[in-house]
């Protein structure tokens, strides 16, 4: 069974330490990715798509190695760069990977395009009346984790639990009408 180990880093460096841990753990039982979000931005008429890491200043990485001997080799990894700042959870192995129905969130909430990419894409809805309805995206269905919507920015502002703690993460929401 595949466990979800985090590694806290320096924000903006998320993809510098992913790709330093692919190259580090040179094998198919571990590999590390960044969850990243599809964000909608609009400049000078024009309407682009960005992405953004989920979780700034984490990198997640997937490993069939049991707990003890991923922290092992992680700490040994971690010595090495100035990048990494701590293996979460190193103290005790126990509790160190993802918990399985945060993992299960998270595998559900992101489509994967390629092999560990994990991307946050665009969810489109209506509000009708003051209830939030989506028709289509990762948020369909999911409306109750929604906290916030800002309609200008097509951004909903969504709660979910990472590492045993409530997070708060933007995602991309069109609301296309309200009724």
């Amino acid at each position: 069974m595949c466990k979800w180990f985090v590694f806290f880093t320096h924000t903006g460096k998320e993809h510098a330490v992913c790709n330093y841990l692919n190259g580090m753990f040179d094998d198919e039982r571990t590999v590390a990715f960044v969850p990243q979000v599809e964000l909608v931005y609009k400049n000078s008429g024009q309407t682009y798509k960005k992405l953004k890491p989920m979780f700034p200043g984490y990198v997640l990485a997937e490993s069939v190695m049991d707990s003890t001997k991923f922290a092992r080799k992680a700490l040994q990894i971690v010595k090495q760069t100035t990048h990494f700042i701590n293996l979460l959870g190193k103290e005790n192995p126990e509790f160190m990977s993802l918990h399985e129905k945060e993992k299960e969130f998270l595998l559900n909430f992101c489509v994967n395009r390629h092999p560990h990419t994990h991307v946050v894409e665009k969810s489109i809805g209506f509000i009708e009346g003051d209830k939030l309805i989506v028709t289509s995206g990762p948020l369909c269905g999911r409306e109750s984790i929604v906290k916030r919507i800002d309609r200008h920015k097509k951004r909903a502002e969504i709660e979910l639990e990472f590492m045993g703690n409530l997070r708060r993460v933007n995602v991309s929401l069109e609301v296309v009408s309200k009724i």
